[in-house]
């Protein structure tokens, strides 16, 4: 019915009753359940759409982090680094394996000369033999003699052929540099650099992209507490529509033909409603005004969270990617030809490595047979000072021993020097040998695999706070126009001030208290809140006791006694 005729009542505008006015009040409640039941579930849903937000964010910086995109971004500029500086290592690794070559020419030498020496001391041997006629104490000395002599040749063979295989490999390694370097001239300089330039402007994007997160991370934060503290406010629908019950179910037992009140209780009763009504339209104005007022604040905030995540929606990096790769298949002939320098140079640099220590375990060997040549020099001299005439011609031969040991210690010497200076060389001087095309490609496909997640990640996000941003106006929109329920409130508050304006004046009589005394109570034991009991205080009759709280163990889990 249309309650505006109420408001002209004070006029002589026709009145309509109070109880249809409390039948007009109960129908218009379930309106107002609806809407409030509709808005608190579009604000936990969107509560649950901020969480996956937030989870959007903990997803794009996993896949940002500086140990996933950040190493891969790192290895690209490696790279990129390595390829352009790769001429300068290629000069100072020739230079290098120049210095290797030379050395190992040298120790070669040395080698050779050890040989020498061995193979005239063997000669020397003989001599022994032939000038002692065959004596037996010689012979049986040039035997062991030639023993320790023949296991040093084997030591001294060994050791050249590893050093020989040192051609094989070096040849294989100029090779390889002298095709990477045509593979680089053709391919250009400014390849590399562009790699370096673009991987950077990646890296500046990612960088954007995560302090992106941080702002946005802000605003969800703001967003995702303002919402729950909002959620929380509803719940006046819920206590409105308590209190609004309450007051129907007073009203329709006052007006019950039944009930038999007389004027001046029914006024007194109809008053005491009236004031429930009016503190009840008062708080649902003060919260619903306070809700909307936070609504309407979160919009533009949201809005604001869509505008940011759409300006770094997986754009920017597609274009950088694009170029990347653009950038990797110009240098894919050149990273295959570096990857084989590589294999070729971790070879030779294996075989160096491996070889100096068979060269320092040779040279104790070579150190063992130096004091073996001394020990031949001195026992030949002992020898021959206790066989007489012929141990006299075994001296002279005993006098050449003696220089031979001697040249085999110095040459023991140089030999140690060379082998430290061999261990000196740096034949990679990159720090690469394990970077390459591969290298490239993997890296790029991991940052890919990062920009897609973390843009597919936004773009999700950025529709999610569209839906947000239309579900709070929808909300803003849907309580604004519960406003109208205060003014409602209001004319029935009116119209039950004409009614009992009708007894004004009127002195309760004894049986008007008696009914009062057993409504009162019994209207006490309606309330569930706090603000109910204090109105209903101001109604109570002289000698009454205030309405008391629900027992403990009667308040249910939505009770909100004490909320206003």
């Amino acid at each position: 019915m249309d309650m505006s005729r109420i408001a002209g009542a004070g006029e002589g505008a026709e009145l309509v009753s109070a109880s249809d006015a409390a039948r007009h009040l109960d129908t218009s409640m379930a309106g107002l359940e609806t809407c409030f039941r509709t808005v608190g579930e579009s604000l936990a849903a969107s509560i649950g759409t901020i969480d996956r937000m937030a989870s959007g964010l903990d997803e794009i910086r996993r896949s940002l982090a500086p140990e996933t995109a950040g190493a891969a971004v790192e290895r690209l500029r490696r790279v990129a680094h390595r390829l352009r500086t790769l001429p300068d290592a290629q000069r100072r690794r020739a230079d290098e394996i120049d210095t290797l070559t030379t050395r190992t020419r040298e120790l070669r030498a040395m080698l050779a000369e050890i040989r020498t020496i061995l193979d005239l001391l063997g000669i020397y041997g003989m001599n022994i033999k032939i000038t002692s006629s065959g004596e037996a104490a010689f012979v049986d000395f040039v035997t062991g003699m030639d023993g320790k002599l023949e296991s040093g040749r084997r030591e001294i063979a060994r050791l050249t052929r590893e050093l020989d295989q040192f051609n094989g490999v070096v040849g294989d390694v100029r090779k390889a540099d002298r095709l990477l370097s045509e593979e680089g001239a053709r391919a250009g300089s400014h390849v590399p650099d562009q790699l370096t330039a673009n991987a950077g402007a990646l890296q500046e994007h990612v960088d954007a992209v995560v302090r992106m997160t941080d702002r946005v991370g802000t605003i969800v934060r703001t967003v995702q507490a303002e919402v729950a503290r909002v959620l929380g406010a509803i719940q006046i629908g819920d206590s409105v529509r308590q209190r609004a019950e309450h007051c129907v179910t007073i009203l329709q037992r006052i007006y019950d033909p039944q009930a038999g009140l007389m004027p001046a209780a029914r006024a007194h009763i109809e008053r005491l409603v009236e004031a429930q009504l009016r503190a009840m339209a008062g708080d649902f104005q003060q919260e619903i005004d306070a809700i909307v007022r936070s609504l309407d604040r979160l919009a533009p905030l949201a809005g604001q969270l869509g505008e940011l995540i759409a300006s770094h929606g997986g754009g920017g990096d597609g274009r950088i990617l694009e170029m990347l790769e653009q950038d990797i298949a110009k240098l894919g002939t050149v990273t295959a030809q570096l990857c084989e320098a590589d294999a070729h140079l971790a070879s030779l640099t294996g075989f160096v490595t491996q070889t100096l220590g068979e060269l320092a375990q040779g040279l104790e060997r070579i150190q063992h047979i130096a004091v073996d040549v001394q020990d031949i020099s001195t026992n030949t001299r002992l020898l021959s000072r206790r066989h007489g005439e012929k141990g006299r011609a075994v001296a002279v031969i005993a006098k050449e021993v003696a220089p031979c040991a001697t040249n085999l210690d110095k040459l023991r010497v140089a030999v140690t020097h060379q082998i430290e200076a061999l261990g000196t060389i740096d034949l990679v001087q990159d720090g690469g040998a394990d970077d390459g095309g591969l290298v490239l490609n993997e890296a790029l496909a991991v940052v890919r695999s990062a920009c897609d997640s973390s843009g597919a990640a936004m773009t999700r996000g950025g529709d999610e706070a569209q839906g947000i941003i239309a579900m709070l106006q929808a909300s803003a929109s849907d309580l604004g126009d519960q406003q109208s329920f205060t003014q409602m409130l209001l004319t029935v508050a009116d119209r039950l001030s004409l009614q009992s304006a009708t007894a004004d004046g009127a002195e309760l009589t004894a049986d008007d208290e008696e009914a009062l005394r057993e409504l009162l109570p019994w209207i006490a034991r309606l309330y569930t809140m706090a603000c109910e009991r204090d109105v209903h205080a101001l109604f109570v009759l002289p000698g009454m006791e205030a309405a008391a709280p629900p027992a403990p163990a009667a308040v249910s889990f939505d009770d909100d006694d004490g909320l206003f």
